[in-house]
């Protein structure tokens, strides 16, 4: 017989009869099987505060839940002024915008062109994001740095739903 294929039977053999002696001494249907000690490494803070970020673009409300609990910071913003609470009202998400807001996230902050999460929403037409932040006190009459009222920029889009929605 080949010495390799000889030694690796004899490796499966050793395994199998290690998992069955681990099976019988814990009386558990499956064995533990312990691959490494390391501890799991954390992220950094700034780590943490870029992917909360990112993740409120995605709409995943359960992934940036866990991010704030493992410390993120949802007051974050990028270097031009824009939080999650911006990301997630550009792309629609009404759970995350609901969930920023409930930690405390403003949402009269202000990116460095002026913009508001409502800015955001009505910009990409997300009339129930739009509806929520002016329930929430948003106002659609604040100006951005060229002049452009949330109202305005639903109108230019041809989006008269959202548009009537902050008070059109």
């Amino acid at each position: 017989m080949n010495p390799l294929i000889r030694n690796v039977s004899v490796a499966l053999l050793l395994a199998t009869l290690s998992l069955g002696t681990a099976q019988a001494n814990t009386n558990n249907s499956a064995p533990t099987i312990i691959v490494d000690s390391a501890p799991v490494p954390t992220m950094s803070q700034t780590d943490l505060d870029e992917r909360l970020w990112l993740t409120a673009l995605t709409g995943n409300v359960g992934a940036i839940v866990d991010l704030v609990e493992q410390g993120a910071n949802p007051f974050i913003a990028t270097r031009y002024g824009e939080t999650a609470m911006h990301a997630a009202a550009a792309r629609g998400h009404l759970n995350i915008v609901h969930f920023l807001l409930k930690k405390g996230v403003s949402i009269h902050a202000r990116t460095s062109n002026g913009w508001t999460p409502l800015h955001h929403a009505a910009r990409f037409g997300h009339a129930s994001v739009a509806n929520f932040l002016v329930q929430s006190g948003a106002s659609p009459w604040v100006p951005t740095d060229d002049r452009k009222t949330a109202i305005d920029m639903a109108v230019d889009k041809g989006d008269l739903r959202t548009a009537r929605i902050m008070g059109w």
